[in-house]
C-alpha cells in the first residue's frame, strides 16, 4: 500500500533521534511511501533549527521517501542547489519549478536573472 507521508516523517528520518524515528523506520519497512516537493521545500525550511547538512541528506531522502514523478524529483534537487547558491528556500522552489518545466517566470525577483531562468520583468518599464 502507498502512503502518503509529510514533513514530520521527512525529519524523523533525518534526525540522529527522536521520538518517532522508530515509527518512520517501521513504516519505510511497511509501506511505499511517497511525498511532494512541499514536504522537502519545508524541510529546507526546518534546516535551520534542526542543523543537518541538508543537500546530501535531501538527496539520499529522495531514495527512500520518493516524489511523484521524475519532475517532481528534479525540482526538489535543482531547488536544494539554487538554496545552497543563495537564494530563499520559496524563490529556489519556484525557480527549479519554471526550470524544470521549461517556462519563464513573471517576476519582480532579480535573483532568477543569475541563474538558468528565463524571467519576465513584473516591474513596470521606463516606458510605461
Amino acid at each position: 500500500m502507498t502512503v502518503y507521508v509529510e514533513t514530520d516523517f521527512l525529519l524523523a528520518l533525518a534526525k540522529d533521534s527522536g521520538w518517532l524515528q522508530g515509527s518512520a523506520e517501521e513504516a519505510l519497512a511497511e509501506y511505499e511511501v511517497e511525498t511532494s516537493a512541499f514536504s522537502y521545500l519545508e524541510l529546507v525550511l526546518a534546516r535551520e533549527r534542526h542543523e543537518f547538512d541538508y543537500v546530501p541528506l535531501i538527496a539520499n531522502l529522495l531514495e527512500l521517501v520518493p516524489v511523484r514523478d521524475e519532475e517532481e524529483k528534479q525540482v526538489v534537487l535543482k531547488a536544494v542547489n539554487y538554496y545552497d547558491e543563495g537564494m530563499t528556500p520559496f524563490d529556489a522552489f519556484h525557480a527549479a519549478t519554471t526550470e524544470t518545466r521549461g517556462i519563464d517566470v513573471l517576476s519582480s525577483e532579480k535573483d532568477y536573472d543569475d541563474i538558468e531562468v528565463a524571467r519576465v520583468p513584473l516591474e513596470p518599464t521606463d516606458e510605461e
